[in-house]
């Protein structure tokens, strides 16, 4: 929309008005439509279906990589447990080395360096048992972090 305000002034040389003149204002109404606008509409189309492409594109990427993790995670899980039993093990027989070291050193057939050999082979076992526990605890909160259970967990 427009609109203005002017004098226009015309002098005619033939017919029956020698000049006219116009003073006020003037009021008009313009209406445009775009018949052609240089292919930018399939342009836009073309970039939005890209776009929704590249979307789903991502979302499968992190799909799989969730998939991969959530594996690689349970797989780590159940080593640890595996890991743990093991150590279980070995600090049962930490133990009895320990008991028969200290039946021997109590007789006088082991000497002192020996027997705190055996109390450090104890030592390092309970300690090795305990970092497993931990490790595989940490995995299984990892587990149900990445499950999106961790509030069940914590409840």
């Amino acid at each position: 929309m427009n609109a203005g305000y002017g004098f226009t002034h015309y002098d005619y040389n033939t017919g029956t008005l020698d000049r006219q003149r116009t003073w006020g204002p003037s009021v008009g109404v313009t209406l445009g439509y775009t018949i052609f606008d240089g292919f930018n509409r399939k342009r836009e189309q073309k970039n939005a279906e890209i776009t929704v492409q590249n979307r789903e594109l991502q979302v499968q990427r992190n799909k799989l990589w969730l998939e991969s993790d959530f594996a690689n995670m349970w797989l780590s899980y159940q080593n640890n447990i595996e890991l743990t039993n093991l150590e279980r093990e070995s600090l049962h027989n930490a133990k009895v080395n320990y008991e028969i070291a200290m039946e021997r050193y109590k007789i006088g057939d082991l000497s002192g360096l020996e027997l705190r050999e055996a109390q450090n082979s104890l030592l390092e076992a309970e300690q090795r048992l305990l970092t497993a526990q931990y490790r595989t605890k940490l995995y299984e909160i990892s587990l149900l972090q990445i499950s999106g259970k961790i509030g069940e967990y914590l409840e």
